[in-house]
């Protein structure tokens, strides 16, 4: 009877210690949360979940990252947006319960992102045609046989570079360091008797520049392709581009490619770059401009090699055109008959368009769709006739923008959402509304609304309601970027049309900002929506130094309310830093 006294004595007493110590480490962690307002400590992370490997590497990471002291995951996969329509659709419903229950076991919260109108790749697999439009005005045709020809409205002088003196090619606005760090080349070249080679520029020029540029005279809002042969050779250093530029604004900006295999990869940095020649196909739309700079060239480039051969531009206003019902075509003759689609000329359509490798990837290398007239024609031989049309564009790796007002896109956005539910039981949806790109130029979208800003605010607003009536009062999160003054609602933001200046309008006072882009923009932007209302969380890291990241981070939110959490970052799938993250974000300061 004592013995066992003794034993419940002390067992009593072991329970009051764990439970003092318990309630220590609670309150401790109190304080710290406290302290920090960092009560959501999040990892983002993209996975395809088609893939079954891909679910156990994931159970090992948000384990990992759980034991480091996260509490959240804002998951995203391509295939959120087409699962039921995948061959074994239920292999990835199965793999995304997994998902749903690993979290809930770890007690971590599970967000997904949904309407990826930014990249919209997911989007446009449903409907490739759904892509924001650009308008082709008046592009001339001529009828050729049976055919309507597009006629030349722009020519690049000595694309070839055989009319040279010295190392300077001619009739050319200016090029970098001839004879230097740039030279006519004899031995190398893709046809004629030359080509162009700039070697080890940042040798010779400080900036790194290596570039060749020509003024050209081009026609208002027509589509054009620029086309040059590339070669390169332990090339280091910067990015090679082919550069349109008018009044000082940027009309192209797709990235370069090599090709690799059997297939052309995009490519950014360079970094001992060799690749035999390829043709580079890149596109522009002129917008308002009749005159534009054309470069080709490497900006920060050091060592190594890069040839140029045969650069020369094209109008194509039928590659990759749009149909559907919002974006009218229209062929009028010099007198202004209006000519009509299968009695004057067969529907014009490209069989490419959003098809580069799967449905909702597109490319500008393939040949432009034919215009064929029908035997009734009442197009005269030789007339000139005009096609008014319009065209996605694509920025840097193929990035392609989805329409911001197309009745069907949001149905296709409440199918997603109605989908995840049915898959992921998610605990909150994220709205992939970033580095939205191009628009505004629609038709209904110029008629209907003010500025791009207010089409997105519009966008937004429903699209937040379409999860407001599927999934009710569970949190609704957004990226920063498009609402933020400070960073992207903008006038003249890369091929948006005017402003987006008051997009931040549609933004309900209950959505919570994602804040990203550090540097001299983070402050402003915290303190822009923190006098908004809106509560806030800041995406940190992006693959940067963790100590520097973070240090930037804490001096923009001094003193700012209502933010709740921070997100562990990466775009490039690096989970290295996790625990160095965790440990210098959440420890006591």
């Amino acid at each position: 009877m004592y013995t066992t006294w003794i034993f419940s004595a002390l067992l009593a007493k072991t329970r009051r210690i764990w439970l003092v110590s318990a309630l220590i480490l609670c309150l401790l962690s109190g304080a710290l949360q406290a302290r920090s307002g960092l009560s959501k400590r999040w990892v983002y992370v993209s996975s395809n979940l088609y893939v079954n490997e891909n679910v156990q590497q994931l159970e090992q990471l948000l384990r990992r990252a759980q034991k480091a002291g996260y509490n959240g995951v804002l998951f995203t996969d391509y295939k959120t947006f087409t699962w039921w329509q995948l061959d074994d659709a239920q292999r990835w419903r199965r793999n995304a319960q997994t998902l749903h229950d690993i979290t809930s076991e770890l007690e971590m919260e599970l967000v997904v992102c949904v309407f990826p109108f930014g990249y919209a790749g997911s989007l446009l697999w449903h409907d490739v045609n759904l892509a924001s439009g650009m308008p082709i005005k008046r592009a001339p045709l001529k009828a050729t046989g049976k055919r309507l020809i597009p006629m030349p409205t722009a020519l690049i002088v000595n694309g070839s570079f055989e009319d040279y003196k010295n190392h300077l090619a001619l009739h050319y606005s200016f090029q970098d360091d001839p004879g230097k760090s740039s030279f006519i080349d004899h031995e190398i070249k893709k046809q004629g008797k030359v080509s162009i080679r700039f070697e080890n520029v940042g040798d010779i020029n400080q900036h790194g520049h290596g570039r060749i540029c020509q003024q050209v005279q081009v026609s208002p809002r027509q589509q054009y392709r620029i086309r040059v042969w590339m070669k390169t050779e332990d090339l280091t250093g910067g990015e090679i581009k082919l550069l349109v530029l008018a009044d000082g604004r940027t009309l192209q900006w797709q990235h370069l490619q090599v090709e690799q295999g059997n297939r052309f990869n995009y490519i950014s940095q360079v970094n001992n770059l060799s690749s035999d020649w390829a043709e580079q196909c890149v596109t522009f739309n002129s917008m308002d401009s009749n005159t534009v700079l054309i470069y080709a060239g490497i900006w920060g480039g050091r060592k190594g090699k890069i040839w140029w051969d045969d650069l020369r531009i094209e109008t194509v206003p039928a590659l990759n055109i749009l149909r559907r019902s919002s974006l009218p075509i229209e062929v009028v003759g010099s007198s202004g008959t209006s000519y009509k689609e299968g009695l004057d000329f067969e529907r014009i359509a490209d069989p490419h368009l959003g098809r580069l490798q799967w449905p909702g990837s597109y490319d500008t290398r393939h040949d432009s769709p034919q215009i064929i007239l029908t035997t009734n024609t009442r197009i005269k031989p030789n007339e000139t006739v005009f096609l008014s049309c319009y065209h996605p564009t694509l920025v840097y790796g193929g990035q392609v923008n989805c329409s911001m007002s197309d009745p069907k896109v949001f149905e296709l956005c409440r199918q997603q959402i109605e989908h995840t539910e049915a898959a992921l039981q998610p605990d909150g949806y994220f709205m992939s509304h970033d580095e939205i790109r191009c628009g505004g130029w629609e038709p209904d979208q110029v008629i209907k609304f003010k500025s791009s800003g207010d089409l997105l605010a519009h966008n937004v607003r429903t699209c937040y309601q379409i999860i407001r009536d599927t999934i009710g009062a569970r949190p609704v999160y957004i990226w920063s970027d498009m609402f933020d003054p400070h960073h992207n609602a903008h006038e003249n933001y890369y091929l948006v049309n005017n402003t987006l200046e008051n997009s931040w309008e549609g933004l309900d006072k209950d959505i919570i900002i994602m804040k990203w882009g550090g540097g001299e923009i983070a402050r402003p932007g915290l303190q822009f929506f923190a006098d908004r209302g809106h509560r806030q969380m800041i995406a940190a890291f992006y693959d940067s130094n963790v100590e520097s990241n973070s240090r930037m981070w804490r001096q923009a939110m001094k003193d700012i309310p209502n933010i709740s959490g921070i997100m562990y970052t990466t775009w490039q799938n690096d989970y290295s830093k996790l625990e160095e993250f965790a440990s210098t974000w959440w420890r006591q300061e």
